[in-house]
């Protein structure tokens, strides 16, 4: 049942747009439409490759996953320097 719904909604916008196309037969994309979903486009990449950036680890630290401690408790991963 979830992989129904991100399946729907990955066809959303082409539904959309099929509606919008069935709608108004022979009519364009207004210019602004597309300059503003170019706009779209690069502020998304950008806003990806900022945050990949920013959340990457430093280097010469590695990745220390996370464990079960000796009482039980998580010990949430962490970055440590490598030795």
């Amino acid at each position: 049942m979830p992989y129904l719904l991100e399946v729907l909604l990955f066809l959303a916008p082409f539904a959309a747009f099929a509606a919008w196309r069935w709608l108004n037969p022979g009519r364009e994309v207004a210019g602004p439409v597309v300059w503003l979903l170019l706009l779209g486009i690069a502020l998304g990449a950008g806003g990806a490759i900022w945050y990949g950036l920013r959340v990457s680890l430093q280097p010469g630290t590695v990745y220390v996953p996370a464990t079960l401690g000796p009482d039980g408790t998580v010990v949430p991963g962490r970055a440590e320097p490598r030795r």
